[in-house]
């Protein structure tokens, strides 16, 4: 969970930092432990989401 809070904090001070915009940043953890970053961009309408799941 550690490395996958640090990707994603590396990935929102790179949309800061450029001009790059992203719909959503998701940490995921599924039943059986695995945990995964998900990291979308659309050409328009970006709502900069971030959320933690588990399923």
């Amino acid at each position: 969970m550690e490395q996958a809070i640090e990707y994603a904090a590396i990935l929102i001070a790179y949309t800061n930092e450029s001009a790059q915009d992203y719909d959503e940043l998701l940490i995921e953890k599924n039943r059986y432990g695995a945990i995964w970053v998900h990291f979308a961009v659309r050409p328009k309408d970006n709502r900069r989401k971030v959320l933690f799941i588990n399923a």
